[in-house]
């Protein structure tokens, strides 16, 4: 038996709900316990802030609704400045076909305390979200191999996460910034690969969002978001 166990992090700032961070698992019903604390301990103890609300949220789930894939290929590009990472991501872009790559860089960079991702119509470079201003939020998803949650580990977590979204069969790429102030490292993924780029912010930025690049072409909008939110992957490196 397998449950999924998501944690959501806010805080109070200004009457505002500032979101601190989340993270989730899929774990045996031995493990579930052991989960819960190390996600709660995670939840209190951020790098955005101390947090004012925890949410835990646990659901049994059917092992046979899994779908399981394996890891992108990964790879890092050293850069010395954001301005050099945020070149090579133009450059990226553009290798991939997007004909305005600047628009898809200027949403990344002025994204601000988005829960979710924003979705961008590569050929329209219209927004398809519903909720434009928290995007949509990639769930159900773990990595196979057991590891300490604890603590965030950026490049893990995206990765998994990378994986499940360009599994979605009109997503086409994806770009991002964490938005973890002591971490400057983003990426670009695609069908193929999940490219590290060293340097895309300054440290001590709260900023970061991501943004996933949707082929119209390939599969309805609905069809796309219901997989993101909903199905159940386990990735295998």
């Amino acid at each position: 038996m397998k449950y999924s166990v998501k944690m959501r992090a806010s805080k109070n700032n200004d009457k505002e709900n500032l979101h601190i961070g989340g993270a989730e698992s899929i774990v045996d019903e031995e493990d579930l316990l052991n989960i819960i604390n190390s996600l709660a301990s995670r939840g209190l103890n951020h790098s955005r802030g101390q947090a004012d609300f925890v949410n835990i949220k646990i659901n049994k789930v059917r092992e046979e609704d899994i779908i399981n894939i394996r890891a992108l290929k990964t790879k890092t590009i050293e850069v010395d400045t954001k301005e050099e990472g945020l070149v090579v991501m133009e450059k990226l872009l553009n290798s991939m076909g997007i004909e305005n790559p600047q628009r898809v860089i200027d949403l990344l960079i002025n994204t601000k305390n988005m829960r979710g991702a924003i979705i961008l119509n590569i050929l329209s470079l219209e927004r398809m979200e519903g909720d434009l201003d928290k995007g949509v939020r990639v769930t159900n998803m773990d990595f196979a191999s057991r590891r300490d949650i604890s603590n965030k580990n950026h490049f893990k977590e995206a990765l998994c996460l990378a994986t499940k979204t360009l599994n979605a069969k009109a997503i086409i790429g994806e770009v991002c910034i964490s938005d973890d102030p002591d971490y400057v490292t983003g990426y670009l993924a695609n069908k193929k690969e999940y490219i590290r780029i060293t340097k895309l912010k300054e440290r001590g930025d709260l900023n970061g969002g991501r943004v996933f690049l949707y082929d119209p072409r390939l599969d309805t909008i609905e069809n796309t978001i219901d997989y993101l939110e909903n199905q159940l992957v386990i990735v295998h490196e």
